[in-house]
């Protein structure tokens, strides 16, 4: 039985690609068989392939020709899903998308599934990525926060909306994207460490200039600790 993992985030550019695709890569250094997935995207420049895919992609060794692999729905504006598929004359179906996420991941020790912007993004008019998420209820989450001035309070909101859903997430990425340095990521972890679960998990990813992943050994704990869940859940 493989685990599954939904990548969300505080924000839209919080990192959840770096995250994932730093996953991916870490996860082909070992014989698991891993799927890493973004069923819905948005916003590309004319006649360019999504820049978050095309990550995704070569995280995997996979080559553009395989994009309809990992991507359901790609849309072209910088806008929600339910806005940007709009403007195609396009819908996200909810039903579609939950049975195709299903299908791509089995017969995968673990599968990454990467979000769209963060937890109330609407992907049609009534259905959220929050609800997305409801359809998944085995799905261990990781919450990538971006840690920037107004992280706090997104992460808490966020937090906040997991924990009312029952969905404590599994690990907490506290992401230096911008370079503002250790103690803007101390500080976030303090401020955030009482609302978490003992269960739990925080990572830190310190700013890594001109790197589109994050090297394996930042990983290995995660990467460690998604196996002892795979263990557990095939005794069971």
């Amino acid at each position: 039985m493989g685990v599954s993992v939904f990548i969300t985030a505080t924000d839209t550019d919080a990192g959840k690609t770096f995250v994932t695709a730093s996953l991916a890569r870490a996860f082909a250094e070992t014989d698991i068989k891993t799927c890493t997935l973004k069923p819905v995207c948005c916003g590309c420049a004319s006649g360019q392939m999504n820049p978050d895919i095309k990550t995704l992609l070569l995280a995997q060794g996979m080559e553009d020709a395989q994009k309809d692999a990992i991507n359901l729905y790609d849309f072209k504006a910088f806008a929600a899903p339910a806005q940007a598929a709009e403007e195609e004359d396009r819908l996200v179906e909810p039903e579609k998308l939950v049975e195709w996420c299903a299908a791509r991941t089995v017969g995968t020790d673990i599968a990454l599934i990467e979000g769209v912007g963060g937890l109330m993004v609407p992907l049609t008019e009534d259905f959220l990525v929050s609800d997305w998420l409801e359809t998944m209820p085995d799905c261990a989450v990781v919450l990538v926060v971006r840690a920037r001035l107004g992280g706090i309070n997104h992460a808490l909101l966020t937090l906040k909306h997991l924990q009312l859903m029952g969905r404590d997430p599994a690990w907490v990425v506290f992401n230096d994207a911008d370079g503002l340095g250790h103690a803007m990521l101390a500080r976030h972890a303090v401020a955030i460490a009482p609302f978490l679960s003992a269960c739990t998990q925080q990572l830190f990813l310190p700013h890594i200039p001109k790197a589109d992943y994050a090297p394996s050994q930042l990983l290995i704990s995660f990467v460690d600790d998604i196996q002892m869940r795979m263990k557990h859940l095939n005794k069971c």
